[in-house]
């Protein structure tokens, strides 16, 4: 921001403050000028304490002239306010009619009641302590509530706003009632307390509230320095700066454990977009290199027609790329649509699942070398998606039917509140190294796998996506041989959103 901007900014505080200060000045002159005007001062002493030189113009300031400068001062406040959404104007414009109003009011009572007991001096004592303190100090205390009302200037008056303004009225408020309660304690009519009382009233309580406004500004600006920090590191974090993290400050209080969760959050954020990231990456590997075999069969197939004996048999490979690249897309959209979609659960029988797949399988290619049995005695009724739980089903006897050597074993046990879903064969297993890497997209233990004998490596991440989606888990068991999958559901439980 810069220096014009700031004082276009604070324009309604300095100005509200200056209309205040010459509000005040503006009338003791007045008072001095018509007491001036009455004539020089009498040199008997009892003709003096029967002149009231200024009584009337007192009684004018008493009411309504107080209020007159307190709308003066509002005025000045909105006007210069200009530029200013109108909740702000408003609010400089109250903060300075009600800040000068009282302090005017509370100025105009004291010469109320001093006018009675020394006519010949009220007028030479409000002129001589109105411009050097009741001035200056009005159109200060003024300019710091219109400051606070003000705010940054536009919407809601902001946190640190409101609490200088409630610490400081509720101060002032409290010292001035204090005040007053001791001063009914007192004799009536003791003049040195009635003296002390007016003083007090005048500049104890303005001062003691702008000074608990000062120190409640200065609190609260270094208490919300780590906020300020927290967002202005957030402010400049970006998606290719996600390593950054906020300072925690060493306060250990509300503002430490909102920096600590923030960097939590950031963690978070910065892994999931690290998995998204390759997971973009390995995708487009995975397709870019089928459709580019696809291409170049299909491209030398046009440009050396002659040399192709079996048109049919192109076709047909092409058909068989096609084939795993769209079985490779719906494993892509169906990773996709596990976080981005919600399920509508309904009761899942997984035994019966388990036994119509286990009975499917046998008929596959795949299984025709194998032994599939199905261990599913009871009823093991899991509350989620159909077709997600068979593919989860699928997609683990398919995992079983590839490496199995020549067994492949299902069981589904029902044991208290949890069911429990076995997928066991007796290939080669897999090491612990690698129990929890094959759970990661794209992976392939055997690198010496082809895609079209070897998948994808999507098999098993989706099936475990599955399993936490409908609030079960999906691990990898000890096995004397070959690999051992085992998904847990609780009994009735319903899919997480």
């Amino acid at each position: 921001m810069t220096v014009a901007e700031q004082r276009y900014r604070y324009l309604p505080v300095w100005a509200s403050g200056l209309a205040a200060t010459l509000v005040v000045a503006a009338a003791v002159i007045w008072l001095e000028a018509e007491d001036r005007a009455v004539g020089p001062l009498p040199w008997v002493i009892p003709e003096v304490l029967s002149t009231d030189r200024v009584g009337a113009q007192i009684a004018f300031l008493a009411w309504p002239g107080f209020a007159l400068g307190a709308l003066c001062v509002a005025a000045v406040g909105w006007l210069a306010g200009r530029g200013h959404v109108p909740a702000a104007r408003l609010r400089a414009a109250a903060a300075g009619f009600l800040t000068s109003g009282a302090l005017l009011a509370t100025y105009t009572q004291w010469l109320v009641r001093e006018n009675p007991l020394k006519p010949w001096l009220v007028a030479k004592e409000a002129f001589r302590w109105g411009l050097m303190f009741i001035g200056p100090s009005t159109g200060l205390l003024t300019a710091a509530a219109v400051g606070a009302a003000l705010g940054s200037g536009a919407g809601r008056l902001p946190y640190r706003s409101r609490t200088v303004l409630v610490a400081g009225a509720t101060t002032g408020g409290l010292f001035a009632v204090t005040i007053e309660v001791l001063r009914r304690a007192q004799p009536e009519h003791q003049e040195p307390w009635s003296n002390t009382y007016w003083v007090a009233l005048i500049t104890g309580v303005p001062l003691v509230a702008l000074l608990t406004g000062i120190l409640v500004h200065v609190t609260a600006t270094r208490s919300l320095r780590p906020v300020e920090a927290i967002r202005r590191e957030l402010a400049d974090i970006t998606g290719q700066s996600l390593d950054r993290r906020v300072p925690v400050p060493l306060t250990e209080d509300v503002i430490a454990r909102l920096a600590e969760t923030t960097n939590d959050t950031l963690d978070r954020l910065e892994q999931s977009s690290t998995r998204q990231q390759q997971f973009v990456a390995d995708a487009a590997h995975e397709l870019r290199s089928p459709l580019a075999g696809l291409r170049a069969q299909l491209e030398t197939a046009l440009r050396h027609p002659d040399s192709v004996a079996d048109w049919p048999e192109v076709v047909a490979g092409a058909v068989a790329d096609v084939v795993r690249l769209q079985a490779l897309t719906d494993d892509l959209l169906l990773l996709a649509s596990h976080r981005a979609t919600a399920v509508v659960g309904e009761p899942v029988d997984l035994a019966a699942l388990a036994e119509d797949l286990v009975r499917e399988h046998q008929h596959l290619p795949d299984a025709a070398r194998l032994t599939l049995t199905c261990e599913a005695p009871a009823p093991a009724v899991v509350h989620g998606n159909a077709t997600r739980l068979e593919r989860l089903v699928r997609n683990l006897l398919a995992n079983a039917c590839r490496h199995a050597t020549s067994k492949v074993e299902v069981e589904v046990v029902v044991a208290g509140s949890t069911i429990t879903l076995t997928v066991a064969d007796d290939g080669p297993g897999i090491p612990p190294a690698d129990r929890s890497r094959v759970f990661d997209r794209f992976t392939r233990l055997d690198a010496s796998r082809t895609r079209t004998s070897g998948g994808a490596g999507l098999g098993l991440p989706i099936a475990r996506d599955i399993a936490t989606h409908h609030a079960g888990i999906l691990t990898i068991a000890d096995s004397a041989r070959g690999a051992r999958l085992v998904a847990r559901f609780p009994a009735g439980a319903r899919p997480v959103g």
